[in-house]
């Protein structure tokens, strides 16, 4: 069957939700013109989360990977363009690591180019009245991993498989049980927003 991967992470610093696994949960099983979403939902840690996506990158009728992922601090849908080969950040994953320094892939290239129409996803987006834009940095964390490590995988099959990555804010519960100023997304306004992405990767 031809299909999209779609990909969330599981909650993490002690929050008991991700709208990125949300967002992939009802999305599965879902057509998007003549392809049907597949999901899955990776754990919070480097190894882990690269081991459960890499069998999934040889599947047959494997068409496109759309990886989604939660950023805090942003207001908007943020359509990445690259990963880079770094692992970086203090914030413990979920087994408590911390990394500096650390290759995605040592040896690896310095960065990947997302293989996804991203100006055509923002342009659907933002047509549609949905606040996206184009980021130039996943970040360094476990999201940007997945994505370079996802890139590396299928660039070193020699894949056509298109993948790319898709970070969404906060939920407005999840604010409100920071208690802090942040900004935030109704689910439902991410959820259109991935549709339409996926919209424009299946078209």
């Amino acid at each position: 069957m031809r299909h999209i991967l779609v990909t969330g992470f599981e909650p993490f610093a002690g929050d008991s939700v991700n709208p990125s696994q949300e967002l992939a949960k009802a999305l599965d099983g879902r057509r998007f013109g003549a392809l049907t979403v597949r999901s899955a939902i990776l754990p919070v840690q480097h190894e882990a989360a690269r081991d459960a996506v890499t069998p999934l990158l040889t599947e047959p009728g494997l068409e496109a990977v759309v990886q989604l992922g939660l950023a805090n601090g942003r207001a908007r849908i943020a359509v990445e363009c690259v990963g880079v080969n770094v692992l970086d950040y203090r914030l413990p994953d979920a087994h408590g690591d911390v990394l500096q320094g650390v290759p995605c892939v040592p040896g690896g290239p310095a960065a990947y180019w997302s293989t996804l129409p991203v100006r055509d996803i923002v342009e659907a987006l933002t047509g549609a009245g949905i606040p996206a834009y184009l980021s130039y940095t996943a970040g360094t964390y476990l999201c940007n991993f997945t994505l370079y490590s996802t890139l590396h995988t299928l660039g070193q099959r020699g894949s056509a498989v298109r993948a790319g990555f898709i970070h969404v804010p906060f939920l407005p519960a999840m604010v409100a049980a920071h208690g802090l100023e942040e900004p935030s997304m109704d689910l439902g306004l991410s959820l259109r927003a991935v549709e339409t992405a996926l919209d424009v990767v299946a078209g």
